[in-house]
């Protein structure tokens, strides 16, 4: 058991894909240090910040703690914030300019506001619910897929990794279908998103090359392939992509977005947007099957769907974290902030808080209320909330029908990430 603050350690990537997530940690942050200067020699020192109320406050400011400063998301000592690898090289070779934003997510308002209402339109929940029967379609299509690979695995004595043979799927072919790309680029898709949050497989590694260089070479990779994008579709008539096409001709604050910009939004909107709803479709599966009485409580009641969809998403809080950057003096829970201070909201330990969930660590598919945090707070909300339920619910209930015969197998790997996590490899197997 974590006793003291000085022993804690929630800032190392390797530490989150060997041990999963630091409860203990946050939970004796929560106790005893709820905004806690955090120094360690391998990263710049911020306030980690673990109760519930207190995340909120901070995204409920966003003033005062922006999202425009230095830092975004945690990086250790002498490397790169992952989501900007390769970023500078593939810019200074078109001429970019270095002060523009990588994407909506570093800008602030009111030029945050009306970006975000540049493709809002495509994530509503109206337009969700008109998806919903065809998300549904699709995602029977993979499970039945996902189960004959499973039963032809399990001839051979073998298991199959969730992740790939199903979670990965629907997410990609969703946002492949609202943007109009090519069905064939999807594959290229996973591998680029995988790239963003430091998962490149060992056979896309050149030799000589290190997993850091591997994961920027494929981020430029799709760098270049959105750049092909927007200029075909600034062509006259534009091109076979209306997301794209309508994107192409928004206006931001009276002006159109040049291609850099264009880049960085279709970068964050495609890439990012995988990987939540994939870690959170694993992590569901994975904690249905770990709590037997809920599993066979959601297939004996499938109304149950959407609060489980809830519960999943409180439990697995795919985003750990984000930085955020104080423009004046503070008080956070009697904490002075200092302008200029950095701090780190974690989402996990908010969505553990007892002051907020009774019994948190108990996973209760009918839990209400059930106010998480999981896709943030205030006006940095997740742009693809809709999106990401909708994918989740239509994904849970194809596989309602095959959780009482599937299985969790050894081997299980999990992401070495601090801002987004979950399983990168989940082996199931038929169960016995």
């Amino acid at each position: 058991m974590i006793r003291d603050l000085g022993d804690i350690d929630i800032h190392r990537p390797r530490r989150y894909a060997e041990q999963g997530y630091p409860w203990q940690e946050w939970d004796l942050l929560r106790r005893e240090a709820p905004v806690f200067w955090y120094e360690r020699d391998d990263i710049e020192p911020f306030w980690a910040v673990t109760r519930y109320e207190d995340i909120m406050t901070v995204s409920g400011h966003p003033d005062v703690f922006i999202n425009g400063g230095p830092r975004l998301r945690l990086a250790l000592k002498d490397e790169t914030e992952l989501l900007r690898g390769g970023l500078d090289e593939f810019g200074r070779s078109r001429g970019w300019d270095p002060e523009e934003p990588p994407d909506l997510t570093f800008m602030d308002d009111p030029r945050h506001r009306h970006v975000r209402k540049a493709s809002s339109w495509a994530f509503t929940q109206g337009c969700m619910r008109g998806l919903a029967a065809h998300f549904d379609e699709l995602a029977v299509g993979f499970a039945e897929e996902f189960m004959d690979e499973l039963q032809a695995a399990t001839a051979r004595g073998e298991s199959v990794d969730f992740v790939h043979a199903f979670a990965a799927k629907l997410p990609l072919a969703a946002v492949g279908e609202i943007m109009g790309l090519p069905d064939g680029d999807w594959k290229k898709l996973l591998l680029w998103s995988e790239a963003i949050i430091g998962e490149v497989p060992p056979e896309q590694i050149r030799p000589g090359e290190t997993l850091s260089e591997a994961a920027e070479r494929n981020m430029n990779e799709f760098r270049t392939y959105l750049e092909g994008l927007v200029q075909a579709h600034r062509r006259p008539g534009g091109g076979p992509s209306a997301f794209i096409n309508r994107l192409v001709e928004a206006e931001v604050q009276g002006r159109k977005m040049n291609d850099q910009q264009l880049i960085g939004y279709l970068f964050v909107l495609i890439g990012a947007g995988n990987d939540t709803t994939r870690n959170a479709t694993a992590g569901g599966l994975a904690a249905l099957l770990e709590h037997p009485a809920e599993r066979d409580r959601l297939c004996a009641d499938p109304a149950l769907l959407g609060s489980t969809v809830d519960e999943v998403l409180r439990w697995t809080s795919p985003v750990i974290s984000f930085l955020r950057t104080a423009t004046r003096e503070f008080e956070l829970a009697g904490t002075h902030i200092a302008a200029g201070d950095t701090v780190c909201m974690f989402y996990p330990s908010g969505n553990r808080d007892e002051a907020r969930f009774a019994d948190p660590y108990r996973f209760d598919i009918a839990r209400t209320p059930n106010d998480y945090l999981s896709f943030g707070y205030g006006a940095h909300f997740c742009l693809g909330t809709n999106l990401a339920r909708a994918e989740l619910a239509a994904m849970l209930k194809a596989l309602i029908p095959l959780l009482p015969r599937i299985e969790l197998a050894p081997g299980a790997t999990r992401i070495a990430n601090t801002h987004v996590s979950g399983y990168s490899k989940l082996p199931v197997r038929a169960a016995a």
